[in-house]
């Protein structure tokens, strides 16, 4: 995402689109994209941020939680309309009673709920907490939900005001992250900061008495760094929190007119000339909060902070995916959160224009206007060639944001593959004539990667054209979710010396399944 400023002056720039050797033949395309709002595109696609299913807890949150953001965003800017809160709260609605469904009868939340035999989980019951409390100015949330949450969290509370670690994340990449207790005490704090409880009450106290004595740490991780930056803000400690930002100025990587922060020893580098990078969803997450971070004050920021803050807003923005969101649940949700308060704190109202001219190196032009009338609306154009050259020129007075989404499929390589996937059916071949009707599909997947177990694991199997899954015959490996030709199956993990394996029915239209059988196979 390119942003452009222009005041009654043009500025012009050339861009590329190049596509690998290896493409499949005409598979390329690219869109072109003007809007005049930074939250235009998630505003858009807020039913689509992320391209997963939505079957665990944490990834129907980010069906619920930017809807807050965008909400409090127009609300904040004077841009609400109707239709716009109308489908927000829609959203918020349907999933607020789909979280429920991971709701544990002591008032935590896991991944799958209490049916599967999870503990609740400390991380996604503060996530789902401070949620639901910022959700209530928008719809009924029912406070029985937030107090049971509050207490089982308070219950996971040290003496001295850390929090006990419950329950996994979905997330392992995340070393020095969220499974440091220090980390995960600072989340915690902001979600209760964010609430909002005041830093009187004696769980935020007693939890800000361990983060300080924890600031004082030399060894303490970036990411640890960027959410003490931010609680430290929430809980108005300025100094605690200038310091903070002081340490984390001195990590930040300052490149192509934009700053970021990045895990150590996990340099960007695109290999490609084609190539953009985009940040993994720990880079994202920790950037959002410093830029967080330096929005929350006492007072307003100050310029030299706003000017510094454009620069952490545009390398994320510079993240997001064609639909607005990022790589993941939490980091989409975060730097979301982060951009909606960027967009809040530098929203200016202008009575004036800015135009956008597309253009090719051949006959090809495009012209747009964006304007106070039509500044969140999302103006998008497919590009005639691919590959080519084109310039995009902006003219007038505001704020522009433009984005070049190139697409194209290649053939994957053995060796880029985490996982080994094995399919068989039974029978193997379709000679008997039963198996015109009814057949079992086996699946056996591992994981080869390079840690000791993956991140949760999605199955999607897609039915024969013609056959539906016989609900009955689906192995309950993991959470299973089944439509007319698809199942989901949802692994909490997938080890690097054990696979998982199962075998399930599949039925013609119009054919009663036989009796079904299933088992689960190892791999080793």
């Amino acid at each position: 995402v390119e942003k452009e400023t222009a005041q009654n002056f043009s500025l012009q720039e050339k861009f590329s689109l190049s596509l690998p050797s290896n493409v499949v033949q005409d598979s390329g395309r690219a869109y072109f994209s003007v809007l005049g709002d930074i939250m235009g595109t998630s505003m858009q696609n807020l039913h689509q941020l992320l391209q997963m299913p939505f079957g665990c807890g944490e990834q129907n949150m980010v069906l619920f939680a930017p809807n807050i953001y965008v909400l409090d965003y127009l609300n904040k800017t004077g841009q609400l309309s109707e239709e716009i809160k109308s489908k927000a709260i829609g959203y918020l609605v349907s999933g607020y009673q789909r979280q429920l469904n991971y709701k544990h009868a002591d008032g935590s939340y896991s991944t799958f709920g209490q049916r599967y035999g999870q503990p609740g989980n400390t991380w996604l019951t503060a996530f789902v907490l401070k949620s639901f409390a910022q959700a209530r100015p928008y719809i009924f949330i029912y406070e029985k939900h937030i107090q049971d949450a509050l207490f089982w969290l308070t219950q996971k509370q040290k003496e001295n005001g850390c929090f006990h670690s419950s329950g996994t994340l979905l997330n392992n990449a995340m070393k020095g992250g969220v499974d440091n207790e220090v980390s995960l005490t600072a989340y915690i704090t902001i979600a209760l900061l964010e609430i909002p409880l005041p830093v009187t009450h004696s769980v935020v106290r007693n939890a800000l008495f361990c983060l300080e004595t924890a600031a004082n740490a030399e060894e303490n991780h970036v990411y640890t760094k960027a959410l003490l930056a931010y609680a430290f803000a929430l809980a108005g400690k300025e100094e605690k929190r200038k310091a903070m930002l002081g340490l984390l100025e001195k990590e930040a990587v300052k490149k192509d007119g934009s700053v970021h922060w990045q895990r150590p020893g996990k340099e960007m580098v695109a290999d490609l000339p084609y190539y953009h990078y985009r940040a993994p969803s720990a880079e994202v997450e920790m950037t959002a909060y410093v830029l967080l971070a330096h929005l929350t004050t006492q007072s307003a920021p100050s310029q030299q902070e706003l000017s510094f803050a454009s620069l952490i807003a545009k390398w994320i923005s510079g993240q997001q995916n064609p639909n607005g969101g990022f790589s993941s649940t939490q980091d989409t949700v975060v730097a979301l959160q982060a951009l909606s308060l960027y967009g809040a704190v530098t929203y200016a109202k202008s009575g004036t224009a800015s135009q956008v001219t597309l253009r090719s190196g051949g006959d090809f032009q495009q012209d747009f206007q964006v304007d106070p009338s039509n500044r969140l609306l999302l103006q998008r154009v497919p590009l005639p060639q691919v590959p080519g050259e084109y310039s995009a020129e902006v003219s007038g007075e505001g704020c522009v944001y433009l984005q070049t989404s190139l697409r194209y499929n290649v053939q994957p390589t053995q060796e880029d593959a985490p996982f080994t996937l094995h399919v068989y059916t039974t029978p193997e071949t379709c000679e008997d004539s039963q198996a015109h009707k009814v057949f079992n599909i086996g699946i056996n997947v591992s994981y080869t990667g390079e840690r000791n177990v993956s991140n949760m694991v999605i199955v999607d199997v897609k039915m024969l054209s013609g056959f539906i899954p016989v609900k009955s015959s689906v192995r309950k490996v993991g959470r299973t979710d089944l439509s007319t030709n698809h199942v989901l199956v949802y692994l909490e993990k997938v080890s690097v010396h054990l696979g998982l394996g199962w075998v399930r029915e599949t039925q013609a239209w119009g054919h009663p399944g036989q009796k079904t059988w299933t088992s689960k196979l190892p791999w080793v």
